[in-house]
Formats: structure tokens, sequence, C-alpha cells
């Protein structure tokens, strides 16, 4: 026998590797859906034939957790583990068949423990139940289930034990449910078991199904029962896990409940049998919906995965079965046609469908709209189809014969299930299944919009119109034809959101669009200001958004176009306040005359530079605040820069407040230019003469020094007739004259002043003489020229009389006259005395030169030369008259270097000559003759030597900042 799964292994390996038959031909990404068409789409479901040698029929098989279990026709279990073919093994129950049969084997989810439920053949002999561990390969009899006939098995699905089942539920014939528990004690099987509940009331009521589930996260347990003819239902919270027997507890409640107000369903069935399948959720194992089979279909139920309610089953519905004429009859024999039963034997369910199993036929029906989506037909070599089971741990369905065995793979049974829900108008759900595939999701999305605008619910139409990749121009038209403004809105923005960023063009039509329409409506509803309110905030939300942020920078103009159109300053002025162009909100401010806010708006941006721009028109229309905002800047703004704006404007008011912002430039900011000076002088010669003086002396005499053009403000201060001014500028430019013959016209005490600044003494003299002139010539005031006499020391008697009448008489001069004379003889007094202390000195002088003619010096043997230390007697030597000594050879070596070049020169000329003389004097001494001209060289060298001393004459005291050592590289090698 273990020869026959050799084929099978083979086969195995092939399916877990299976051929990649679902490529997808990938189109280019063009911003649209596309449908991705499948090169060869496998159907929903596949059938497969085990290639297994099975020597006998099969009777029974039952699938979990991969372990198939098989009964054959020989009375043998084959136990298989289906990832390791190689581990299977062989159960004889032929000793334990005696009088009896197999009726049905039932495994729990683990496929650890094996129950058999036997019948009797025969009278004589009752009903049994054998117990077959997956560690064993010996049933073991329970014997207090003798006389019942086991008909249904509830597994424990939260039990992980192999050793034992935990808690069950087993149903029988007679309609007896009981709660046990299987367990391995060496050779011994152990087993408490209690009835628990009794839904035949002791009539033949046999149990075809039964279930029970703890709900995820509660301590809330639900149980399925069914039987011919009805489905119950019973649930209870155990609020303490107790020890088995536990499950009787959920029954207490329902033992004392009259049989007919029980929670159950009850369906006329004119069939000998019923089923109960589960579908179960694939992480938590918890059932999802269940399908009990009945006479009239189907019934399909579904649990809710919380069960805080009694009614734990939230809907149901019975599926009906297919007719004959829906039934797919392509078979080469009609009579084998004619022969199939209408009524199915058996069923599974999956997620979205429910296989029906019949004798000759197995057939797939949509859960949702009831069609028949896939039909096989089987040929009569295989045998009558027996069964359907499914293996809960993969969701794998395996349908068997008595000869073969099937297995069914589900691929992808999701497919069509949203065009299923679309049919139905459920939305929800056929979005949900559609969401990967994008053609599938817009197909979806445009019959729900078009079911809204069908229903007039406009708003959310427009919403899902904006997710579809429907015609942008159809869907707008639709609207349009309506009028309805609100819903094409919705649909604009909305498209706008879900614009990739990349389509500029698109982005800026719409946001354009947009705005236009937002501004038509504000103008429609412009008499009810709540409408106006509300919709403006809806177009302050819209603006706000950050892909309409960018569109409107990149396009302000247009934006600002459009706005200015309408004639909505308002939006206009914030949306360029918002995008930080300050330029356009000046702009704005100053075209609505709002001066005030436009100076505010250039104070809170950070461009000085659009002062000069817009200076011209604040100066004009509000000259005060503008003055002081642009002194608010400060060294932030070039003065000159701004003078085109300060010199076009004109007024009184106008010129106030461009010579307060000049003055600031020039005594806070300390602004030198010379335009920013000479406009200043302008202005105060022409406007404000009263405070020129002041800056022309803060600017101070010093014609190097001041920052305006003395030439230029001499004419500004002529043309506007600024005497004063022009005095003190014609002073700067020492024109004396005319400065004092102007002063002499309106102000002599000015003049005067003036005449005393220059100073050259004749030039004061002279000026002076012009004031006595001025003030003497016509008048002959005596008095007040004597009072000149008084304020100039420069001009005397004798000065002013040339200016007096020949007829004005002497004795008004007569005590200045006098003054003079006694001044003149103080003066010829003061001439002798510095005659006679001249004359003494002189007399001093020659006596001194007398006197150093007979001086003379006494030399000792001893004395030595102050240079070389050696005795001075021995060679020529100077002696100065400070005391000390050198020879004339050591002087003239350390005098040469502190000779100027000329002086070093002429020495050197000097001391050729003298050797070119010395043969002639040689020649000369024989003829004893005198060579004068020798004479005189040497007297010229001793003159050089000897003009000061070399220690503490003018030669020391001039080189007293020369180092004295220069090659201090020499000194460093001759210490080393």
């Amino acid at each position: 026998m273990t020869s026959m799964f050799d084929q099978y292994n083979k086969t195995l390996k092939r399916e877990e590797h299976p051929p990649d038959i679902s490529s997808y031909n990938e189109p280019k990404n063009t911003g649209y859906v596309s449908v991705r068409i499948r090169s060869e789409e496998q159907p929903i479901f596949s059938k497969q034939k085990m290639k297994l040698n099975l020597p006998h029929d099969i009777l029974f098989m039952t699938v979990c957790n991969n372990w198939l279990v098989t009964l054959m026709s020989h009375q043998v279990i084959l136990r298989l583990f289906l990832l390791q073919p190689d581990r299977q093994d062989e159960v004889y129950l032929e000793k334990y068949l005696a009088g009896l049969k197999v009726s049905n084997l039932f495994l729990d989810p683990l496929g650890n423990h094996l129950l058999i439920s036997l019948t009797p053949k025969s009278t004589g002999f009752s009903p049994e139940l054998l117990y077959l561990n997956r560690k064993t390969n010996k049933p073991k009899k329970i014997e207090k289930f003798k006389d019942h006939e086991v008909t249904a098995v509830a597994f424990n699905y939260e039990n992980k034990l192999d050793s034992t089942t935990g808690s069950i539920l087993i149903g029988t014939s007679r309609g007896l449910i009981f709660e046990t528990e299987f367990g391995v004690d060496g050779d011994k099987v152990q087993n408490n078991w209690k009835q628990v509940f009794d839904v035949g009331k002791g009539e033949h009521c046999p149990i075809t199904g039964i279930e029970f589930h703890k709900v995820p996260k509660t301590t809330r347990y639900i149980i399925l029962v069914t039987t011919l003819d009805r489905l119950y239902k019973f649930q209870e919270e155990l609020r303490v896990e107790e020890k088995s027997p536990y499950l009787q507890n959920i029954f207490n409640s329902y033992l004392s409940v009259p049989e007919h107000i029980r929670d159950f369903h009850e369906i006329p069935n004119k069939l000998k049998y019923s089923k109960l399948r589960f579908n179960y959720d694939s992480a938590t194992k918890y059932p999802k919906y269940f399908g009990w089979l009945t006479d009239p279909g189907i019934f399909s139920g579904e649990i809710d995965p919380i069960a805080e309610s009694h009614q734990f089953i939230i809907s149901n519905e019975i599926i009906p079965f297919p007719t004959n004429a829906e039934a797919n009859t392509a078979t080469t024999s009609e009579s084998y046609v004619a022969k199939r039963s209408f009524y199915p034997i058996s069923f599974v369910l999956t997620d979205f469908h429910v296989l029906l199993l019949y004798t000759d036929h197995i057939t797939a029906v949509s859960l949702l709209n009831y069609q028949t989506i896939y039909e096989e037909y089987f040929t009569e070599q295989y045998g009558r189809l027996l069964d359907l089971v499914k293996d809960t741990a993969n969701d794998t369905i395996y349908a068997y014969t008595s000869k073969s065995i099937f297995r069914y793979k589900v691929h992808n049974e999701q497919r069509n299930v949203w065009r299923m829900y679309l049919d139905k108008n459920e939305f929800e759900l056929a979005q949900k299944y559609s969401q990967d595939n994008p053609a599938h999701l817009d197909i979806v999305l445009v019959k729900q919009a078009e079911l809204f605008f069908q229903q007039r619910d406009y708003m959310k139409s427009a919403v899902i119109y904006s997710k579809t990749q429907s015609s942008f121009e159809g869907v707008c038209l639709k609207f349009l034809e309506i009028n309805e403004k609100e819903a094409l809105m919705t649909f604009l923005r909305n498209r706008l959101e879900h614009l990739p960023a990349q389509d500029k063009t698109q982005i800026t039509m719409l946001v354009v669009w947009m705005v236009e329409l937002y501004l038509t409506e504000m103008a429609h509803n412009v008499d009810n200001q709540k409408v106006v309110l509300q919709l403006q905030k809806e177009f302050d939300t819209f603006m706000n958004l950050p892909r309409v942020e960018e569109c409107s920078r990149s396009n302000r103009s247009v934006i600002y176009d459009l706005l200015a159109s309408h004639g909505d300053n308002f939006n206009l002025t914030s949306l360029t306040t918002v995008n930080k162009d300050y330029e356009s909100v000046v702009n704005q401010h100053i075209n609505q005359a709002n001066f005030s806010k436009a100076l505010a708006t250039l104070s809170d941006q950070n461009k000085p530079e659009l002062y000069y721009k817009y200076c011209p028109i604040l100066m004009e229309e509000i000259p005060k605040e503008t003055t002081s905002a642009i002194i608010a800047l400060g060294k932030r703004l070039d003065p000159v820069k701004l003078l085109p704006t300060l010199v076009s404007i004109d007024g009184d008011e106008h010129v106030g407040e461009v010579i307060r912002y000049l003055e600031f430039c020039i005594h806070s900011m300390g602004c030198t230019e010379l335009a920013i000076h000479n406009f200043l002088v302008k202005l105060y010669g022409r406007d404000r003469p009263d405070k020129l003086m002041n800056y022309l002396k803060i600017q101070g005499e010093d014609i190097t020094m001041v920052h305006y053009d003395v030439h230029y403000a001499l004419r500004v201060c002529r043309e506007h007739d600024v005497k004063e001014a022009c005095v003190f500028l014609q002073c700067l430019l020492e024109q004396w004259h005319p400065a004092v013959e102007l002063a002499l016209s309106f102000n002599t005490s000015l003049a005067q002043s003036t005449a005393s600044r220059p100073i050259e003494r004749d030039i004061r003299r002279k000026l002076w003489l012009r004031i006595a002139e001025h003030e003497i010539k016509g008048k002959d005031d005596v008095k007040q020229a004597l009072e000149l006499l008084k304020d100039c020391d420069l001009l005397r008697i004798e000065d002013l009389l040339p200016f007096f009448s020949d007829f004005e008489k002497i004795d008004h001069f007569k005590e200045a006259i006098c003054d003079a004379l006694k001044e003149y003889n103080l003066k010829i007094q003061e001439q002798r005395k510095d005659m006679e202390e001249s004359a003494k000195s002189a007399e001093r002088v020659r006596n001194d030169f007398q006197m150093f003619r007979n001086r003379s010096v006494v030399i000792g043997s001893d004395e030595q030369c102050a240079i070389c230390s050696v005795y001075l007697l021995l060679k020529p030597f100077f002696v100065f008259p400070c005391g000390h000594k050198f020879h004339g050879d050591c002087l003239e070596t350390e005098l040469t270097h502190h000779l100027s070049p000329e002086e070093a020169r002429k020495l050197a000329l000097l001391k050729q000559q003298l050797a070119g003389t010395q043969a002639q004097l040689d020649t000369a001494s024989l003829n004893g003759t005198k060579m004068s001209s020798r004479d005189q060289l040497k007297a010229e060298i001793e003159t050089i030597l000897g003009s000061d001393c070399l220690f503490c004459g003018e030669i020391m005291v001039n080189s007293i900042d020369q180092p004295f050592i220069n090659d201090w590289e020499k000194v460093n090698s001759d210490w080393q």
C-alpha cells in the first residue's frame, strides 16, 4: 500500500511551483485609467485530479489541516499528510464492525482527533462510536455512546492540543446533544459526557449539523444546530471559564423555554437529508456566514463578528438551486442529463460562491446574484460523486467519488464581485472590490454619480463625478444645463484636488474658472449679505488651498485682472497681501485712494526699493506720514535716490516735510552727499532763510570741511537776497572786499567783524580804512571816527583825516592828535633804549673774542685718544673746547660715517689733492720756499674734521636714533 502515493508525491511538487499564467500587458502611464487585459486568465474554479492509485473504492473522506482521511470499501482507514506524502498509515476497522457499518467520519480542525460513527447493518445491534487519535492506529470504542447514533460533531476550534479534544458537542439521530471531551491516556480513552439539550423531545429528529464558536475577544459563545427542517440558535456569555463540561451553561437558559417560542428558523424540507456548512475568516477562523441545505435552496445567513446582541445572525436569504433550464447541458448523453437530480447532495461555501455537488456534476452559484458561473460534469468512469469537503486551514476544496479524489482551487473569485454589487447598486461594496482595478472603480463611481444625478442629489453627484475619469466637459455641461452652479463648483474644486501636480495647464484653467464662478455668484447675491459672507468664506478657503496658492502665485497677473474686471477690490487687496505681492497691494490701495494703507503696506514689507517708486505719490498726498515712514527706515534708504521725489513736490507743507527729512539725513545719519546739502541750502535760502545761517555756522568756516558747494550756495543766497549768508560765504571764499562792501550795506557791525577776519595785516588795514571811509564821508562825525580808532589798532588819526572835509576844525582832533604824539614819543624812547642795549651787546662780544684769542690748553704726556686710548702726543691730534681729544686719523675714520655724501666727497678730494702736493712739498723744502696751497688744503681738511666734537656735538645728537649694531649676523657668528 505504501507505493500508491508515489505519483501523488510527484504531482504535489509540480503544484508547489505552478506555471505563471497570469501575466499582464502593462500599458504606459498616461495619467488616465487604463484597462489591463490578462494574456491568459485562469477560471475561478479549477479542478485537478489527485493521482492516487487506490486499490479499493472510497466510502467516506474528510480533510482537515492538510490531513486527508479516507475510509475504503475494505474497511481500512487511510491517513495521509498532504504536505509530506510519506507520512501516511492505515488503520483496520474490520474487528470493530461486526454487524455494524460506518455511517460518517468526523475529523477535528487540527486533524488530530477522528470520530467514527457506526450504525447497525441489521437488527440486534446498537450504534457505537469509535475514537482514533492521530498518534495511534488503534481505535477505541466509546462505551458511553453505545446506542447513540452520532450524526454531527461540533469540535472545539480553540483547542490546540493533540492529546485531548477539549469540550465538544455531539448530536445524535434522536435529536440529543451531548457535551463531552475525549483524551488519550496510554491505551485508555478518557471522556466525560453529559446530555445538555434535546431538540427531538423523544422523537426521531436527527441532528444534521452542529457547530459552536467563541466570539473573538469576548466570553460569548454561539451555537448553531440544524435538523432536517429547523435551524436552532443558542448563545450565552460565560463569565468565568469553567472546567469541562462548561458548554452546558449555554443551554441552561433554553431548557425552560417552550418549544414554540424557541429561537429557531423552520423551513419545510421534503429531502431526507440536510447539511450545515460555514465559511470562515482566514485570520480568526470565526465564521463569517453559514449555509444550510434545505428543500427550497441554501439558507444562508451572515454572522455578526461582534455578536453583541442576541440576534447574532444579522441577515439571511435563500439561495435557490439552479433549474434544468439554467444548467449547462453540454454532454453527450441525453439520458444521463435526465437522470440527474435537481437537488444537490452536498455543498461548500467560499467567500462569494456556493459549490453545489450533484451525483454527476458540480455547479458554482454566485452568492450575490444567484447566477451559475461554473458547471462541470464528471464522466461515468470516475463513478458517482459522493461529497464535497473543505479544509478550513487553507480553504482547499475536495470532491470525491468512489474511485477518485479531485482538488479544487479558487482563483481570484472576487474578480467580478464589483460588477454584481454594482448591478445591485451597492456602491460601497462595489468600490471595495474594485480598488485594485482603476478601470472597474471608475465604472462604479460613474454609475453612482449618474444615479445621484437622476435622484437630483447634485452635490453628492458632483463629488463622485470629480473622482472619475468622465469627460470633464460633459460633466460640466450636465450641471450648466440645469443651472446648478453650486454643484458645478463642488465638482471643479474636487477635480482640482485629484489632478496630478504636473498637469499645470488644467490646474490653471480650473483655478481661473473657479475664481470666475465665485466672483459671479457673489455679484449676483450682492443684496443678500448672508449668502455673500458664506460665499466669501468658501472663496477664502478655496484660495488658501496649497495647489491654488501655488497656481495664483504663478498666474497672479491673470487672477488680478479677473478680480479687477469684477471690481472686487476687497479680494484683490487680500489676495495680493496673501501672495506678498506688495507692489500690487500698494497699487490697489493707491487706486482706491487709500494712501495711508498703501504706506502701511510699504512699511510692513521688506523691500525698501519700493519707496523710490511710490514716494512721489505718497509725498504728494500724505507728506507728514510719508516723511515719518522714510525717516523710520533710516540708512536702509538712499537719500540720493529719493531726491527726484523730493525735488518734484511743492507747497509749504511739503517743503517743511522735505526739510525735516533732509535735516534728519544730515544731522542724524551723517549724510555728506553734496546733492543733499545743496538741496537743503536751496530750500533754506528760498523758504527758510532764518535757518540758513545756523546751518552754515554748523558746517564751519573751513572751506575744505564743508559738504555743500560754496559757489552754488552763494548764487542761491544772492538769488533770494539772503545778505548775511552772502557775507558768510564770501568770507569762506576770501572775497573780503565784496563781503565788507555788502555788509556795510545793511550791518556795520557785521562789516567790522568781517574786516577783522583776514590774517594779513595789510588786508585788514585796507578793510578798516574802507569802513572808516564809509562811516566818515558825508557824516563828518568826529566822535564816531574816534570810536573806530578804539575798535581797530591798525588805524591812526592821520589815516582818518583825509576822509574829513577841509573845513573841519582842528580843535575837534586836538585830543586825538595829542594822544598820537604821546604814543609816538613813547615809541621813540623805546627805540632809543633798544639801540643802547644793542651797543652794549656788541661791546661784550668784542671782549669775548679777544679773550678767546689768548686762550690755551695744556696737554699732559699721559693724555690718551678718546677713540683708540693710545697716548695722544704720539700722533697729530684735535682738542675740542668740551675737553674731548682725538687723534687726527682716528677722528677722520669715525667721522667719515657721519658725514653727508657731499662732505664725504669733498673730504676725499681734499685728501687726494693734499697727497698730490707732497712731492712738491719736498722740493720746496730743499729750496727753502713755502707752499701756501698745501697749507690751505690742510686747513680745509682740519675745518671739516674739527667742525664739531664727535661725542657731544651735533653729529652725536643727529645719530641718536641709529642702532648700535647693524650687522647682527656677523656679531652672532663672532659670539659663537
